[in-house]
């Protein structure tokens, strides 16, 4: 497994993840002085500002998923799962640097967040 070329991946997602970030940020910054006309656009306003707040939500995710993979790097412990142990497969990290689970223990999480959020 060549860890450079994973670190590197894992860094322009960081450096990705933050400039979408600043941008999605700029976007509403600039859409916060209209004046809304009537219901409809005023429905669609919501919806947008929904839409992008999952956005710059998700890009935060991601930034901290990836900054959280360098600081296992870092410590030796990258490409062994955070819950049961054992070696995350080379494609899967070579796929997704960021995983911290392997895939079993990565579809528990996720049914288990699912549960949490209804």
């Amino acid at each position: 497994m060549d860890l450079d070329a994973l670190r590197a991946d894992l860094e322009q997602v960081v450096r990705e993840s933050e400039a979408t970030i600043v941008a999605l940020n700029a976007e509403e910054t600039d859409e916060d002085g209209d004046i809304v006309e009537d219901a409809a656009a005023e429905a669609a306003d919501f919806t947008e500002n929904d839409r992008e707040e999952a956005m710059v939500d998700a890009a935060e995710a991601r930034r901290t998923e990836a900054l959280e993979a360098l600081a296992r790097m870092d410590a030796g412990s990258y490409g062994v799962c955070v819950e049961c142990g054992t070696q995350i497969p080379e494609a899967r990290l070579e796929f997704r640097p960021e995983a911290a689970r392997c895939v079993a223990d990565q579809e528990k999480f996720e049914e288990n967040e699912g549960q949490l959020s209804r």
